[in-house]
């Protein structure tokens, strides 16, 4: 039989899938510290996470709503982008036109 039990693990925290976030991502962070600290652990990460979730050494607690994205127009939005680019390469077809000599100045003779 597994030890902590699923039963009581289901008291400590009642939805399965939080159950198995909870407790990954607690693995992570006690392999990230063994890793920083070179000392072997005893046993394995996902195992020390499971007891600690049912010794209540953690507890789950929500955190803020993850707020939607505002919709964005994307056809107004890269029609603004080619507006703008359209803009660029004007002015830069204007510096060009600026340096280049007209084609009737007559030649400078040596």
């Amino acid at each position: 039989m597994l030890k902590p039990s699923m039963q009581d693990l289901m008291k400590r925290v009642n939805n399965r899938y939080l159950l198995v976030n909870l407790a990954a991502q607690r693995a992570r962070d006690i392999s990230s510290a063994e890793e920083e600290s070179e000392v072997p652990l005893e046993e394995k990460p996902i195992k020390i996470a499971l007891d600690e979730i049912c010794e209540d050494k953690i507890e789950y607690r929500p955190g803020p709503k993850p707020q939607p994205e505002p919709e964005v127009d994307i056809l107004a939005a890269m029609e603004a982008a080619n507006g703008e680019a359209d803009d660029l390469l004007e002015a830069e077809d204007e510096d060009e036109e600026e340096d280049e000599e007209p084609a009737d100045a007559p030649l400078e003779e040596l």
